[in-house]
């Protein structure tokens, strides 16, 4: 076991790959993760008041009423009636929500709702970096359509009439309680989400660090010195392998038990079933970086190209597994080419996962397609890394018989 002891030594002397791969991108996955968790709502509801102004042209009660209501239900700003100014007020923050209610608004709004006109419109501007402002310019728009309704349907009554009937409707209000549920995370998505991100550490992790190890033996000095060494090919490969699977189930058991740490409660959520089924894919999954390293290893790829691989290849699985945009607002054409990826069946699972109920044995035999399809990715690269090392060792670089055959 002496090749799997140095196998695993050469990983261990690059303990920055590890931290980097490993540490950093598993802890940007859990920060992404945490956006997705709910923190817990401590005291009472209250509804969000937003700073407004009111610019009254038609001075009459119906206006007067308005700014009336949404004082209540917000906080007035005093801005000037000026062009140059109320552009400011809203450029600048200083209100969310401006309405400006033209002369003869009370006149022209009274006759429209008993069918003597035609309805006058309010001006109103929104802030673009508040979405309250709708919601105000939805609540007034609601008002109005109480004072209207009075109108239309006592003839006799008067403008302040009206207004006191809408504003006696609008005291009514809907009783609301802060609930906070035992689990703060929306569902399993959170866990599940940092499950799909854990496809890019997990990948350039252990295409960079098992291809290290794996490279460390594909020198040509150190091919020669193996080939007339008492141990065979096939057990020095076996070891080389055994290396790089010890590697890859240390780097998935860390990722995992970070994300089971972190996310308890989104995990929590899922039927026992499903959270077994979540990890297993993620553990078949992990077998491809681990067969692209052994691939790169049999290839001689130097340690840059390990780098460039595991980071390129960690990004594009990560893209077309959905962590970053979701696959089903990707065009037909990515979807297609993202099938062609460990990391699409990877997704089938983990959604699977997501929408699962109490039974799981539907869930596993839905399932069981996509594990067997991220296997086979595994073993296709793996039994294509053997062919082309296979052929290298026959090549004249190293040493093989092509060598031999040109010094004759």
């Amino acid at each position: 076991m002496q090749a799997f002891k140095t196998a695993l030594g050469v990983c261990l002397r690059h303990p920055v790959y590890l931290i980097v791969y490993v540490g950093l991108l598993s802890l940007m996955g859990l920060f992404m993760g945490q956006s997705l968790v709910a923190a817990p709502d401590e005291g009472e509801f209250s509804a969000a008041r937003i700073p407004f102004t009111v610019v009254d042209r038609d001075d009459s009660r119906l206006s007067r009423a308005i700014g009336e209501f949404l004082a209540a239900r917000g906080e007035w700003v005093e801005v000037a009636d000026e062009q140059r100014a109320l552009q400011d007020a809203v450029a600048t923050g200083q209100v969310d929500y401006l309405l400006i209610v033209p002369e003869g608004f009370e006149e022209d709004f009274m006759a429209a709702a008993r069918g003597s006109g035609v309805a006058p419109q309010l001006e109103s501007v929104f802030s673009f970096q508040s979405s309250s402002a709708m919601l105000a310019d939805t609540q007034v728009n609601q008002y109005l359509r109480l004072v209207g309704v009075t109108a239309a349907l006592d003839l006799g009554a008067s403008a302040a009439q009206a207004i006191a009937s809408a504003n006696e409707a609008a005291q009514e209000s809907a009783s609301v309680q802060v609930v906070n549920p035992p689990q703060l995370a929306v569902g399993a998505d959170a866990f599940l989400f940092y499950l799909m991100w854990g496809s890019y550490p997990l990948t350039a992790a252990i295409v960079v660090s098992v291809g290290l190890l794996m490279g460390a033996f594909s020198r040509v000095d150190v091919r020669r010195r193996v080939l007339v060494s008492p141990v065979s090919a096939l057990s020095l490969g076996m070891q080389k392998v055994a290396a790089g699977f010890v590697v890859t189930v240390a780097v998935w058991a860390f990722i995992i038990g970070l994300g089971l740490a972190a996310f308890r409660g989104s995990a929590a959520c899922l039927p026992p079933g499903a959270l077994a089924l979540a990890l297993i894919a993620t553990f078949l999954y992990a077998l491809t970086p681990l067969a692209i390293a052994f691939l790169l290893g049999q290839l001689g790829a130097s340690e840059m190209v390990s780098n460039a691989v595991g980071n390129i290849v960690g990004m594009v699985f990560t893209f077309l597994g959905g962590a970053w945009v979701s696959i089903s607002l990707l065009p037909a054409s990515v979807q297609a080419v993202a099938s062609f990826t460990p990391v699409y069946w990877l997704t089938n699972v983990l959604s699977s996962c997501s929408e699962a109920g109490g039974a799981t044995d539907a869930l596993w035999a839905s399932a069981l397609p996509s594990l067997g399809v991220l296997a086979l990715f595994a073993v296709a690269i793996f039994v294509a890394a053997l062919v082309g090392g296979r052929l290298r060792l026959q090549s004249s670089q190293a040493g093989g018989n092509a060598a031999a055959a040109r010094s004759r």
